[in-house]
C-alpha cells in the first residue's frame, strides 16, 4: 500500500498596476484508506490561506507555521497538514486553512471565527482562556482524539548549568523561562506557570524564543526540540547565523514528556456537534488502518529524497 503526495508550484500571476506578483501553490494530497485511494486538490487563495472544496460543507481552520509538523516553508507543508486535509476529506468537509501567529489562531477558534485549530496539545480543565478572561479554554473548545505525538523539553544555552533541574519542575522555582504566547506545554508546567512559580517571558514564536535565550533574556525555553531546530533551519537567517544558533543551544535531559497532538473544535462552530462525532470516528479509523503512519512516513521520506 503506497501513498504519493506531490507539490506543484504554479507560475506567478502578474497583476495589474504596481501590485506585487503573487505566487500561489497547488498541493495534490493523496491518501489511502480501507475504501481505496483518494486525491484532494488544495489551492492557495492568498499568501497564508489554502482551500479545497467539497459540496456545500466548508470549514475555516486556523493553524501556525510549526515545522517539521506543519509549515508553509517546508516540503508539502508537513505531515500534519496532509493528515488534516485527508481527515476532513474523509468525512466530507471542504476547508480554508489559514496560517496565523499562534495566539491569533487560538483567539480565532475560541471566538468561533474558525471552526478548528490544529495542532493542539492536551488542555487541562482549569487552563484559563487568554481570549475570554474569567473562563477556561475548554469552555470554548473541545479536543478531538489524538492524531500523533511530539516531545517537549527544556532547551538552554550550552554554557548554562542545569544540574539543579534533575527532571523536577519544583527545582526551577523563580527560573527565567521563555514560552510561546498562547501555547499549552504540559499540565504540570502550565499549572506552576499560572501560579507564578517561574519568571516567564512570552514570545510570539519558537524562533523568537531561541533569540531570547541566546541573548540571555531567559535561561531556559520550553518546547518541542525538533520544532525549534527546524524553525532555525527554515528561517531566513544566513547559514552562519543558523549554525551559530544551533551550536549555542542544548536539549536538557530528561525530556519533560511526549505530548499528544489534537485538533481543537470550536464550540461556536455551527458544525460543532457533528464535527466532534465525525472527526473522532475518522481519527480512530485512520489509526486502525495505519493511514496517519503512512502519510507521515511517505511525506517525510519523499521530502528527504527530493
Amino acid at each position: 500500500m503506497r501513498t504519493f503526495v506531490s507539490l506543484l508550484i504554479m507560475f506567478p500571476i502578474a497583476l495589474l498596476g504596481n501590485t506585487p506578483e503573487v505566487q500561489k501553490e497547488t498541493l495534490t494530497v493523496n491518501y489511502r484508506d480501507y475504501r481505496g485511494s483518494h486525491q484532494v486538490l488544495v489551492s492557495g487563495t492568498h499568501q497564508s490561506s489554502y482551500e479545497f472544496k467539497i459540496a456545500d460543507k466548508h470549514l475555516a481552520l486556523a493553524t501556525l507555521n510549526w515545522s517539521p509538523y506543519i509549515s508553509q516553508s517546508i516540503c508539502k507543508h508537513g505531515w500534519i497538514f496532509q493528515s488534516v486535509v485527508a481527515l476532513l476529506h474523509r468525512i466530507g468537509y471542504g476547508a480554508t486553512i489559514t496560517y496565523y501567529p499562534w495566539s491569533r489562531a487560538v483567539s480565532m477558534t475560541e471566538s468561533g471565527k474558525a471552526d478548528l485549530l490544529f495542532p493542539e496539545y492536551f488542555i487541562e480543565p482549569e487552563a484559563p482562556s487568554d481570549v475570554f478572561l474569567g473562563t477556561q479554554r475548554k469552555d470554548h473548545i473541545t479536543l478531538s482524539e489524538s492524531i500523533g505525538w511530539g516531545p517537549i523539553a527544556f532547551i538552554s544555552r550550552k554554557d548554562y548549568n542545569t544540574e539543579h533541574y534533575k527532571g523536577q519542575l519544583s527545582n526551577l522555582n523563580n527560573e527565567r523561562i521563555g514560552v510561546v504566547r498562547g501555547y499549552q506545554n504540559t499540565p504540570e508546567f502550565d499549572r506552576l506557570m499560572d501560579q507564578g512559580s517561574f519568571q516567564i517571558v512570552a514570545a510570539k514564536d519558537d524562533l523568537t524564543n531561541v533569540e531570547l535565550l541566546i541573548n540571555n533574556r531567559v535561561n531556559l525555553i520550553i518546547g518541542d526540540p525538533e520544532v525549534i531546530k527546524s524553525e532555525i533551519k527554515n528561517s531566513d537567517k544566513s547559514a552562519a547565523e543558523k549554525k551559530q544558533m544551533l551550536g549555542a543551544i542544548k536539549v536538557i535531559d530528561p525530556i519533560i514528556k511526549m505530548n499528544a497532538l489534537f485538533l481543537a473544535i470550536s464550540k461556536r462552530s455551527q458544525h460543532y456537534e457533528s464535527l466532534v462525532i465525525e472527526l473522532n470516528k475518522a481519527i480512530i479509523e485512520f489509526k486502525n488502518h495505519g493511514v496517519f503512519s503512512e502519510i507521515k512516513y511517505l511525506t517525510q521520506s519523499k521530502c528527504t529524497n527530493d
